[in-house]
């Protein structure tokens, strides 16, 4: 990492290389912003290179929750960040109208020398709930779990300290349903798919007593458990582990209902339909 900043705008580049060859063997992140060629795409990166022209910005959201290593990121989002009231206005920028106050970000060095800023993670965590969609949110928030960090704590602490901001009820109402024990977006996609539909009391990863085995969600009392059934559970091993798993459940008296991503997506009547009548079954 260079000790001192390495020139990025375009201005000072003309003046230390020349107009001619200002931005040769470069590429622009960011309009007006110059990295070398060679340069890996990183979050660190494209922030380092948008701070070069708005040092006030500070990275929030999925930008900052990324940062911090959150395991659970979507695909390809946006660059997130809070600018106060001045609005970034360019292509792959997410521009927050707020600012961060002092205590509640961090200051690093971009790759290429530039201090770059960074919300904390809880209060990554505390932005994500008040602007993502409930699911969206709420995977966010039991993500965290993954980390160590609880977000039924983090977001209300955060919604203490930030008692004026919008969205704070819709923050603390994200935070209540989180599960940080819940091991992929999907499961949580699932819980809250339950919760829809009146099921609301499953236990997220349950252990089955006198056995290895865990639970993605389960009704103890009715013995009966929902399981995700992810991409990796097709693969000839673990399918012979997750059959020998589930006869022995059904030996034990459980009932295991195997979700897949197309009911959910698809199919949520019929699911919906299925769920509700072996609950009835088993009242």
């Amino acid at each position: 990492m260079p000790t001192t900043p390495e020139p990025l705008g375009f201005q000072d580049l003309v003046r230390l290389r020349g107009r001619r060859r200002a931005t040769a063997g470069r590429r622009a992140p960011h309009r007006g912003v110059w990295v070398p060629h060679g340069s890996r795409d990183t979050v660190a990166l494209r922030l380092e290179a948008l701070t070069v022209v708005r040092p006030d910005a500070v990275a929030t959201g999925w930008t900052a929750a990324l940062f911090h290593g959150h395991p659970w990121p979507p695909r390809d989002p946006p660059l997130e960040v809070a600018t106060g009231d001045r609005r970034i206005r360019r292509p792959g920028v997410l521009s927050r109208q707020f600012a961060i106050p002092d205590g509640q970000h961090e200051e690093f060095i971009g790759p290429h020398g530039h201090p770059i800023r960074v919300a904390t993670f809880d209060r990554a965590l505390f932005d994500l709930a008040r602007y993502l969609p409930r699911d969206d949110a709420v995977a966010a928030l039991d993500g965290a779990g993954r980390l160590g960090v609880d977000a039924r704590a983090a977001v209300p602490t955060q919604a203490e300290l930030n008692r004026g901001v919008s969205r704070r009820g819709t923050a603390l109402r994200h935070a209540a349903l989180c599960a940080p024990l819940a091991e992929s977006p999907m499961e949580t996609r699932l819980r809250m798919f339950a919760r829809d539909i009146g099921l609301d009391r499953l236990v997220v990863q349950y252990r089955v007593p006198g056995t290895p085995y865990r639970l993605d969600l389960a009704d103890p009392e009715r013995r009966i458990a929902l399981e995700y059934d992810g991409e990796h559970h097709g693969y000839s091993d673990q399918h012979t582990r997750d059959v020998e798993r589930r006869n022995r459940l059904t030996a034990r008296g459980w009932m295991v209902i195997v979700v897949t991503k197309r009911q959910l997506w698809r199919t949520p009547d019929e699911l919906a339909a299925q769920l509700l009548r072996a609950f009835a079954e088993r009242s």
